[in-house]
């Protein structure tokens, strides 16, 4: 059962390694040009089907059976790693509190940002569907 775990870790390392990249790019160079919205819709696509390579990769590479409650606590797991993340990146770097955080995600950029990191919690599944 130890096969979701990692393979959650390495897929949540390499997806939010990519994103971080593309976020950068996002809030420097897309974003002034086309407003938040925009920009994000143009990201977003592209992080998902990062993610969906990496979902793959990262389940074959830890052999994580395509069976539901396997690849589901794979993504489940990279959701939670993730939402950590984000959340003391939030907190510690850009002193923003939580109810600020939260409120973030009302926002129709947030909300397209949240939408996608939930695909990219239920992609290990996914990817295993489409096999």
């Amino acid at each position: 059962m130890h096969r979701p775990f990692a393979a959650a870790a390495a897929y949540f390392c390499i997806v939010v390694s990519l994103a971080f990249v593309l976020g950068v790019i996002r809030t420097l160079i897309v974003a002034p040009r086309t407003g938040d919205v925009v920009a994000v819709l143009i990201e977003t696509p592209i992080v998902l089907f990062i993610s969906w390579l990496a979902a793959g990769w990262t389940a074959r590479r830890f052999s994580v059976p395509a069976r539901a409650p396997a690849r589901l606590t794979m993504g489940l797991t990279a959701f939670a790693l993730l939402m950590v993340a984000e959340t003391s990146l939030s907190l510690l770097m850009f002193d923003r509190p939580l109810a600020r955080q939260a409120a973030a995600f009302a926002t129709p950029a947030g909300a397209i940002g949240l939408l996608g990191q939930v695909v990219f919690g239920l992609m290990p599944l996914l990817a295993a569907r489409r096999r």
